[in-house]
């Protein structure tokens, strides 16, 4: 199969997934997909730092009940400063980052049921991170910032 067909089957398929998450976020939450800025080398180096087996976490919580874990991604980002309107990462190379409102109550429930129970939230300055990776038996999250 050649990289173009390959290309074009994948847009194909994330076409509908972008669909997918813009009917699944609840109404006034949904921003827009937001695909005009490169992410930025801190936040790659940062991912690559979080997925090492010695990365000591800043926050863990042992639950499987999807509104207390919202309620726990919600209070570690009251806790940094990534603004009212940030970014989540989507999953989706076409559609990489998504644009969404942290105003209404269980935003961050809605996220974990549309993107998945792995978050990366990054703040529309650039500057501030939180990342939550689902484990065997907990959820883990980590924050950085652009010391720059």
């Amino acid at each position: 199969m050649g990289e173009e067909l390959r290309r074009r089957l994948l847009l194909a398929k994330e076409l509908q997934q972008k669909e997918d998450i813009e009917q699944d976020l609840p109404t006034g939450m949904f921003r827009g997909f937001v695909n005009d800025f490169q992410t930025p080398d801190w936040v790659a180096r940062s991912l690559s730092r979080f997925r090492r087996m010695d990365s000591q976490p800043n926050f863990s919580i042992a639950t499987e009940n999807l509104t207390e874990l919202g309620d726990w991604v919600e209070s570690i980002r009251r806790g940094i400063n990534l603004g009212e309107e940030p970014f989540c990462k989507t999953g989706l190379q076409n559609f990489p980052w998504l644009k969404y409102s942290c105003r209404r109550p269980a935003w961050a429930e809605a996220l974990l049921r549309t993107i998945g129970r792995d978050l990366v939230l990054l703040s529309a300055d650039r500057k501030t991170m939180l990342v939550v990776f689902e484990e065997e038996y907990e959820y883990i999250a980590f924050t950085a910032s652009d010391l720059t």
